[in-house]
């Protein structure tokens, strides 16, 4: 595909670069595994700078849109996302049609109406979200739909579980919930009839936690802080533990986040790592977290997983 960028328009070049690339996967034009222009490419033929290039086709690559290659290309990029179905795309064709056929016997610019009608939407979905992210701690949901909000550009809200329950009760227009894996049964079952439809989002561990974990001894003993609402899910999180800690023998216990469990917990044994998530951490004595190798939890978000997800949530582009 080549690039037409506006030098004279008030839309940045670093998003016109990627609402281009997000329209042709969307209009099929690139599929799976198509190469794009390398970023030197794109600044011979368009003039833009490359590093400008560059923070357009790393946030494609955060969204799940696209693969950044290294080597000789230097910035080369391949897609990983497939086209949203066939059946939005004709439905959207159909009604931008109908739309600017209408917008012209009004006598109006079509181009024009197109920015009026992207600040009335935006502002509407500001008041009414469509699209919520639902965990069971407030501040993890409210970061991830931040992040996704802004790889996505459309509006998302972070929610609990009880509030999401309590927002459809009040007759919310939300009717995508994004969530964990782990939280997809629980919270599917909490909301009456079919009115939103829950998505799952793969989080996994960062590339430092990732670091961390496989720095363990052998033969050492984890303690993993857990939400409540976690603790059944041990085995699985067991699991993903064990892949990531390379060390022979390593004995992992787990505990549920208050700090009476930590005082009762920790009074009878010793161990030489304990792994929390951020918002637990103040939980634990201080005196343990002087005298114990504290490893915090990083999550984030799988691309590939979030770019399935947004197909879903009928974010098109």
């Amino acid at each position: 595909m080549e690039f037409i960028i506006e030098q004279h328009s008030s839309v940045p070049v670093i998003k016109q670069i990627q609402e281009q690339v997000k329209l042709a996967v969307w209009m099929g034009i690139i599929r799976s595994g198509d190469s794009l222009p390398s970023i030197r490419e794109v600044e011979r033929k368009t003039g833009v700078n490359r590093a400008q290039v560059y923070r357009a086709y790393k946030a494609l690559g955060r969204s799940g849109l696209l693969v950044l290659m290294r080597g000789r290309g230097k910035g080369a990029v391949v897609s990983i996302a497939a086209a949203s179905p066939d059946l939005i795309n004709n439905k959207c064709r159909t009604l931008t049609t109908n739309l600017a056929a209408r917008i012209r016997r009004l006598g109006l610019s079509p181009t024009a109406y197109a920015r009026y009608l992207s600040q009335q939407m935006q502002e509407l979905e500001r008041r009414a979200p469509f699209i919520a992210y639902v965990d069971s701690q407030k501040a993890i949901a409210t970061t991830r739909a931040a992040e996704v909000s802004q790889l996505w550009q459309v509006p998302v809200i972070g929610l609990t579980i009880p509030e999401l329950k309590s927002a459809v009760r009040k007759g919310t227009q939300l009717r995508k919930a994004l969530t964990t894996h782990l939280l997809r049964d629980a919270l599917q079952s909490s909301l009456p009839g079919r009115t939103i439809e829950v998505i799952p989002v793969e989080v996994r561990y960062s590339d430092q936690m990732v670091k961390e974990l496989g720095r363990i001894r052998a033969h050492s003993s984890v303690l993993r802080v857990l939400a409540p609402h976690y603790l059944p899910y041990t085995r699985f999180i067991r699991a993903q533990l064990q892949k990531r800690i390379k060390a022979p023998e390593v004995e992992i216990s787990f505990v549920s986040g208050t700090k009476r469990s930590f005082e009762k917990v920790l009074k009878g044994f010793k161990y030489d790592y304990i792994i929390v998530d951020p918002t637990f951490l103040s939980e634990i004595p201080h005196e343990v977290r002087k005298g114990r190798h504290i490893l915090v939890v990083r999550m984030q978000l799988d691309p590939k997983s979030l770019e399935t997800a947004r197909i879903r949530a009928g974010v098109i582009i």
